[in-house]
Order: C-alpha cells, then structure tokens, then sequence
C-alpha cells in the first residue's frame, strides 16, 4: 500500500526516501524446517534400547519483521526444537512349560500356556522446546524521538513419557506422563552475558514446572478360557 505524498520543492532527497519508506506496509518472513530427521534402521536386526535410529529430531525457525506507517517495526523470532526416543520392540514371549507338557488335554492349558515377556513392549520420551520473541516499536509519527519497546515472549519446555509393557499375554501395564514448564527470562532483549547466563542456567535445570500429570493403567485379562467350563466367557480387570 503506497501514500500518496506531496513533495515540495525544499524536499530534499533524503526527506523524500524517508517518507516513502514509512508509508510501505511490509513483512519479511524467513523460515527453516527440518521434520523427523533420523537414521533409518538398515541392518535388520531386531530393534535395540541403544539403536541411533531410535532417535528423531525436529527443528523450525521463523523471523518476521514487519514495518508500516504505524509501526517503526515489529520484529518476531519463533524457534521450535524437539528430540524424541522410541522402542518399540515385538514382544517375545517365553513359555517355560510349553515343551514339558506334551498333553492338549484342556485341562492342562492353564499350566502349558503360561508365559512371559522380558522387556518392554514401547519406551517413548520426547522434549520439546517452544520459545518466541518478539519486539514492537510503535512510529511516533510528527516527532523524531523514538518510542520505547513492547515484548511479546515466551519460552516453553515439555516433555512426554510413555512406558507400555505386557508382561504377559494376559497382564499389561501402560503408563503416560507430562511435564510442562516455562524457562523463565529477564526482562526486554537477552543482549547481556547475565541475562544469557540466566537463561541458560534455567533452560538447563528444566525449566520452573506448571503442570504435571500421569496415568498409569494395569489391565489383566483372566484365563477363563482356558478352562473347559468357562471358554465361553471374557473377564477383563
């Protein structure tokens, strides 16, 4: 959007470009991605705890910068970084007295079915970094002195924890928590080694936590059908 301007003949060069370049309304947006960038698993193996391909990692970066006749200019950063960890291995079930008893009598199912898994059956955990700054500085229009700064800024740090394992065929047991919490800044620009120094040593310790919750579910389905009088039924606790 352009203004329409009357120039005068003691306008001077300068005047005229200032004054055109507080009447554009212009953003600028600059941005990098990067999505779930991992090592695919290529060797076959089964899946193990220490695998570098059970590791993710997200990253985005955005800079706005706006300027128009009303504002001198509004500049926002935006920075999302993440890493994640997931193990989901099939379970492997272990039963110690299926070679022992060689009957298919029913009646011995309970015993010859018994079983077991070692490990568990999913580990997730994932951080996730949210931090925006942003910074506006209104025109004072007529004058030349410069109005203060007004911040817009937050710095966001969660994580996610997820445990599933089945201990047997029959019992398994899922778990799922969330940890919130806000890294704390100083005041205006962090443009001094104290303010860096402040927010790294926040940043590090995990933030200061504002929500935390968990669920833990322990689900157990009886052996009912592996007794003859009571294979028709489904019990689950």
């Amino acid at each position: 959007m352009w203004a329409l301007v009357h120039w005068n003949k003691e306008s001077t060069s300068h005047d005229k470009d200032s004054i055109r370049n507080q009447a554009i309304d212009q953003t600028t947006i600059k941005t990098v991605n990067f999505t779930n960038v991992r090592k695919n698993k290529t060797n076959g193996k089964k899946p193990q705890l220490w695998d570098i391909s059970n590791i993710d990692l997200n990253y985005n970066y955005t800079h706005q910068e706006r300027t128009n006749p009303i504002i001198e200019l509004e500049d926002i950063k935006k920075t999302r970084a993440a890493i994640g960890y997931n193990y989901a291995p099939q379970p492997t079930f272990v039963e110690p007295f299926k070679k022992w008893i060689k009957s298919k009598s029913p009646w011995f199912a309970l015993i010859r079915d018994f079983n077991f898994n070692y490990k568990p059956s999913l580990l997730s955990f994932k951080a996730d970094v949210f931090r925006q700054f942003g910074a506006t500085r209104s025109r004072n229009i007529g004058t030349s002195f410069k109005l203060p700064e007004t911040y817009n800024k937050f710095f966001y740090f969660d994580r996610y924890y997820n445990l599933r394992w089945d201990f047997t065929r029959s019992l398994s047991f899922d778990f799922n928590a969330i940890n919130n919490a806000r890294v704390d800044e100083p005041f205006g620009r962090i443009d001094t080694k104290e303010k860096k120094d402040s927010v790294k040593k926040n940043f590090w310790s995990g933030g200061r936590n504002t929500h935390y919750h968990h669920e833990g579910t322990l689900t157990y389905t009886l052996p009912t059908s592996k007794l003859p009088l009571l294979d028709w039924t489904t019990v689950r606790a």
